[in-house]
């Protein structure tokens, strides 16, 4: 441990905090030899009275999905008892001890971390991986996930890796202790330590540093071995020369033994059974094995034989000949032959293979099919590419190539579906069939990572080719041609879609068919083909709420005005979240909230079930964007938030400045004072990546940070900078933003442009029966009108928002009435609306709007001091009033008390969140205090008080 004093410190100091509850990780990294493996040593060693819990991953094994995992996990699983069923059936189903359906990764990742926090309930617990370049991916993904939740776990993680080989340990939220070589002081010690028989002269010591760079394991390696003369070009780290130098140590000790080190290298950690039969089927003796001749190089512990250094097993292994190595490989295929090694035996026989072999590539095929199972996605995408390789016929090739770009955009790496996508579409044969997935998927990528323009250019042109080929299998495709029509300001999809769909025969009873017909009967509505039933210019404004104020039908008839050709009933037998959450985005632009806002649940709940953090992070943000419209900023955040951090996981840029976006958007209602930079930070990155959406988000942000502080013109340039308003048709993705830029041009004096954006949404209005933007179209009216016509568009704005259930937008309309009122001198009529929106702006959080309702209401006369908050004199309480009690909650505190109220226990609500229970418990314990409530039950009760249908 010379010169490590830094290194060593830090880790004593994590094993520290991890004993007092206070978990974390570190990741080594550094070239071969550089002392990694005596860091970890040395840890463990530390460790007194922890867990320490194992494992070493190996080349051989990193196309192996949860390789490491399993050496990890399996020797203390049954320990771990206690975990929830499906977690519980998730490690079991991927270890190979129980059969069920596919465990996806998350669901993988987070039966992980309950498993460590149950172990940890005992003892802490310390888990040390060495040379976690070589480790499969989905252990990787694993431990990343479990990296980002052990603040509040007594576990440490210790990970050791080179920076420059294998996969990569990406694990950026482990803190990075990059080793470097040893300074002349520390490596003139080793070496005196180490060949103390053989003193070298200053000359050769010097010229050793230099060569090696000050590895550790290079200095003592080399040092008895000639060294270059002075002048040679130094090698980089751990070359050909040093890989030689272990093969010459084995040589000559073990020479007789190579052979059989040659086979135990290509097998990799394995039983010592298979061993034998393959090592006699090559004639290989394993006497040296039984006679413990072979105990420097490799270690056994009843089940597994493993070699004691990756290195020695990498020169080991590439020092046999290709054919040597392929007859090894065949070998090894035999020797695991049981049902539980199919994957290894396939892959064993794709690493034999030296040309064309479709019967090893349909084994290869069947073990990636096995590999996915089991939620290896990066497993079954290797064993596809090899597959594809083995395959001669093109056509074949170019679909397991194909399904190879899914499995790899199924694991999160991108970059490789990509380059699986370019070689498929090279292939000459590949029908039509074949070449809409793939067009399919390179859409996705440019969703989820990209920019929405891009994948509706990739998607459009095979819109009618899959209607005509089937139409129901490629149902989502045309929900996601609509999608991204909406996304990317593009209101002439919807058109298409609608001539498209006319005269084809759907089922309404069919839940793909339903999909159709829904998308079919939106196109329609948006060309005006048929009546909406919001209302038109010119209808009178009558009292009460209901159909004739434009407030169209919930769960009845459909939006316009007959029975909805679509069967809701259909809608909700879907069982694709993605597919899911884009029919209750259809439903909701047609007035149908209430169903829409059922699938955007239900898909959530589907996606949290099966561990599929993608498509939550996607549905979140819907979900987000719906709570926002409600003014219910709480959960807005919490979603938005919930769904940055996951689409940050699975590496969806696109998807994460989107939820940022709703974040600033939320934070700018709020009067946060980071809102405007949170915005233009989300401008910048949503600008790089041409999100249309996202920059719509932020310039209204922009906007209402302004229009709330009074500045008209300021909050006139950011809202116009959202979208094109003089020409062309109107789109939904800037239609959101009409009402704020109408009230900031009437306040800035500028009647005629108010009046002119005024008619744009009004015609864009007439194609949608949501009764918000009728209401929202009757307030803009309003703005531009003056004495009894303005009092008489005013009260048909607040009927129609009673209908629509918007809170935020309510009282936003009733405080721009009461500061007509006061203008009109009505003091006593403004007052009313002032105090109403008063107490929505402070029940909501809404403090910006707040602000400037509290200023009204002393201009009109408001007599005493206007409260600011519950207190005595106006101060905000410590204790919230009964009807914002949940306000205080930070989002992840809002979501566990939400998940309270449905009567979920902490370790489901765990599961649900992707937590640990622990976590949950720790946040539950702040909840407590922050709404001074004693109980659970008292809390459950407190939630269905608060929260709305």
């Amino acid at each position: 441990m010379l010169g490590r004093d830094g290194e060593i410190a830090l880790l004593e100091s994590l094993l520290r905090h991890a004993a007092e509850g206070r978990g974390g990780g570190v990741i080594l990294q550094g070239e071969p030899g550089i002392g990694k493996t005596a860091l970890l040593s040395h840890a463990e060693e530390r460790a007194a009275g922890f867990l320490v819990l194992r494992a070493v991953s190996a080349e051989p094994e990193s196309d192996l999905a949860y390789a490491t995992l399993h050496q990890l996990l399996f020797p203390v699983l049954g320990r771990a008892g206690g975990l929830p069923g499906p977690q519980a059936q998730a490690l079991d189903v991927l270890f190979g001890r129980a059969h069920g359906a596919p465990p996806d990764p998350f669901l993988v990742a987070l039966s992980t971390l309950s498993a460590l926090s149950l172990l940890a309930g005992d003892q802490p617990v310390l888990c040390v991986v060495d040379d976690a370049h070589w480790a499969d991916q989905p252990t990787l993904k694993t431990l990343a996930f479990v990296a980002r939740r052990l603040t509040d776990e007594p576990v440490a993680l210790v990970l050791a890796a080179r920076a420059d080989e294998g996969h990569g340990a990406g694990l950026p939220d482990l803190r990075r202790v990059p080793l470097m070589g040893l300074d002349q002081e520390s490596a003139r010690a080793l070496l005196a330590e180490r060949h103390g028989e053989r003193r070298l002269t200053g000359g050769e010591e010097s010229r050793l540093l230099a060569v090696t760079g000050g590895n550790p394991l290079a200095l003592v390696e080399l040092a008895g071995q000639p060294i270059p003369p002075e002048g040679t070009p130094e090698p980089p780290a751990m070359t050909d020369e040093l890989r030689r130098s272990f093969l010459a140590r084995v040589r000559a000790r073990h020479a007789g033994s190579l052979p059989l080190l040659q086979l135990i290298a290509a097998g990799g950690s394995g039983g010592l059974d298979g061993f034998e039969r393959a090592a006699a089927s090559l004639r290989v003796d394993t006497g040296p094995l039984h006679r413990a001749e072979l105990d420097d190089l490799l270690s056994y512990d009843g089940t597994r034989l493993v070699f004691r250094h990756p290195l020695i097993r990498s020169a080991i292994y590439h020092s046999a000949a290709a054919d040597r190595r392929a007859a090894i490989h065949r070998a090894l295929a035999a020797a695991f032959d049981g049902p539980a090694d199919q994957h290894r035996r396939a892959w064993h026989l794709g690493q034999a293979a030296v040309g064309p072999d479709e019967q090893v590539a349909g084994q290869l095929e069947r073990s990636a099919e096995q590999a996915a199972s089991r939620g290896g996605p990066a497993a079954a995408m290797a064993a596809l590419a090899r597959a594809a390789e083995l395959t001669a016929d093109a056509r074949r090739r170019g679909r397991r190539l194909w399904t190879a770009a899914h499995a790899a955009l199924h694991g999160g790496f991108t970059a490789k579906a990509t380059e699986l996508l370019d070689r498929a579409e090279r292939e000459p044969r590949l029908d039509e069939a074949d070449r809409i997935p793939l067009a399919v998927m390179r859409a996705v990528v440019a969703e989820f990572a990209g920019s929405p323009e891009d994948a509706l250019a990739l998607l459009r042109p095979w819109i009618p080719q899959v209607l005509r080929l089937d139409r129901r299998r490629f149902a989502p495709t045309v929900a996601m041609y609509g999608d991204l029509g909406t996304r990317a300001g593009t209101p002439e999809v919807w058109p298409d879609l609608a001539a498209r769909l006319d005269g084809i025969p759907l089922d309404p009873h069919d839940p793909q068919d339903a999909v159709l017909l829904l998308l079919r009967h939106a196109g329609q509505a948006r060309t005006g083909q048929k009546p909406a039933t919001a209302p038109q210019d010119g209808a009178a404004p009558q009292d009460g709420a209901g159909p004739q104020d434009g407030a169209g039908p919930q769960d009845g008839p459909g939006p316009q005005g007959g029975a909805a050709p679509w069967d809701g009933a259909a809608l909700e037998a879907l069982a694709d979240p993605i597919l899911m959450t884009m029919a209750g985005s259809v439903l909701r632009g047609l007035g149908e909230h209430e169903p829409g806002r059922r699938l955007y649940r239900e898909a959530g709940r589907f996606a949290r079930a099966s561990g599929s953090l993608g498509a939550l992070a996607w549905n979140l943000e819907y979900q987000a964007a719906d709570e926002l419209a409600r003014g219910r900023l709480g959960l807005a955040e919490a979603h938005a938030e919930e769904g940055y951090q996951f689409a940050t996981e699975v590496g969806q840029p696109s998807t994460a400045c989107r939820n940022r976006g709703l974040l600033a958007l939320c934070a700018a209602v709020r009067g946060r004072p980071e809102a405007a930079e949170l915005a233009t930070g989300v401008l910048a990155e949503a600008s790089d990546l041409r999100l249309a959406d996202a920059m719509t988000c932020a310039w209204r942000a922009l906007g209402l940070i302004e229009l709330a502080a009074g500045r008209y013109r300021e909050a006139v340039r950011h809202l116009e900078a959202a979208g094109t308003w003089d020409t062309g048709e109107p789109a939904d993705l800037v239609m959101g933003v009409v009402p704020d830029l109408v009230e900031a041009l009437v306040r800035a004096g500028e009647h005629d442009r108010a009046a002119a954006a005024t008619a744009r949404y009004e015609r864009w209005r007439r194609h949608t029966a949501s009764p918000e933007a009728a209401a929202l179209a009757a307030r803009c009216r309003a703005l531009l009108s003056t004495g009894e016509s303005a009092d008489g568009h005013f009260a048909r704005s607040l009927r129609l928002h009673a209908t629509a259930g918007s809170t935020l937008e309510h009282a936003r309309t009733r405080l721009l009435l009461g500061e007509q009122l006061r203008r009109d001198r009505r003091r006593s009529q403004a007052q009313e609306h002032l105090r109403g929106a008063a107490g929505t702006f402070r029940r909501i959080g809404a403090l910006a709007w707040e602000d400037r309702v509290l200023g009204e209401l002393r201009a009109a006369g408001e007599r005493g001091r206007v409260p600011r908050g519950d207190g005595p004199s106006g101060e905000r309480s410590a204790r919230p009033h009964e009807t914002g009690a949940l306000s205080p909650l930070t989002p992840q505190e809002l979501r566990i008390t939400l998940a309270v109220g449905e009567g979920l226990t902490n370790r489901e609500i765990a599961a649900q969140l992707f937590l640990s229970p622990r976590t949950v418990d720790y946040h539950l314990r702040k909840v407590f205090q922050k709404t001074a409530v004693t109980s659970r039950a008292e809390l459950m009760r407190l939630v269905l008080a608060e929260r709305p249908a």
